[in-house]
């Protein structure tokens, strides 16, 4: 794995985790929304579940993550890992 997806997996960890970390992207619009898509899926999908939602409400929040890491997938060509 590069280094640069190494920070920016790491990055991607501390804003899921809550954190605000310093990035800057580089890429086309559609590789950059994909990304900000899938970030704040993941991240409205662990709030969720540290705050102990319903689970109509984690799943619904799961299947909207799954869909836009697949997308992510498409546009930029690799997995999102998490």
């Amino acid at each position: 794995m590069s280094d640069d997806k190494k920070k920016l997996f790491a990055a991607s960890a501390a804003y899921i985790l809550g954190l605000k970390p310093a990035v800057k992207l580089k890429g086309t619009s559609g590789k950059t929304v994909a990304y900000r898509e899938v970030l704040e899926a993941s991240r409205n999908l662990y709030e969720a579940l540290e705050k102990e939602e319903s689970f109509e409400k984690v799943d619904r929040l799961l299947e909207d993550k799954k869909y836009k890491a697949t997308r992510f997938a498409s546009k930029v060509g690799f997995r999102w890992p998490f």
